[in-house]
């Protein structure tokens, strides 16, 4: 549990970063614009510092629920779903378009074909096993005999 908790905060911070770093970049090229001139405001320095604030509240607060959301759904498919493979083997299955899934089935196909081939060998080793049994004279037991017991006699008093 801790490594998803770990997870999510990560992610979640990531998502607080990157929608830090789009608010950033909108207000630079809008303060960009006005001071060309291209466009005009009649905004004074407080209220444009006002909607700054106001905005970059709102962005941090979806970039912290963007990167919560991102980080459930990601350490589900990476972690859960009964994957094996990891984060890297996630992204090639869903990314790399030239890795073709055709393989693993050429794969099987080899192996099942090469278990077949054994039973056909097992099988014929099974046959000849039991002919050389049926052919084979049963060995004879030798019976070995103790000697008996030596008798007390006992003494009656």
């Amino acid at each position: 549990m801790p490594k998803k908790s770990f997870y999510i905060f990560l992610t979640a911070l990531l998502g607080v970063m990157l929608f830090l770093i789009l608010h950033r970049s909108v207000v630079f090229f809008y303060l960009y614009l006005l001071a060309a001139g291209v466009i005009t405001t009649d905004l004074s320095y407080y209220q444009f510092l006002a909607i700054d604030y106001f905005t970059l509240t709102l962005t941090l607060m979806f970039g912290g629920w963007y990167g919560i959301w991102l980080g459930m759904y990601w350490y589900e498919k990476v972690y859960g779903e009964n994957s094996r493979g990891g984060f890297v083997d996630n992204l090639s299955r869903h990314l790399f378009l030239g890795r073709k899934d055709g393989k693993l089935e050429a794969q099987l196909a080899a192996a099942k074909e090469r278990v077949e081939e054994d039973v056909w060998q097992l099988e014929d080793l099974a046959d000849a096993a039991v002919a050389e049994v049926a052919a084979a004279k049963p060995a004879r037991r030798k019976i070995v005999r103790k000697p008996a017991a030596k008798k007390v006699k006992r003494k009656v008093v």
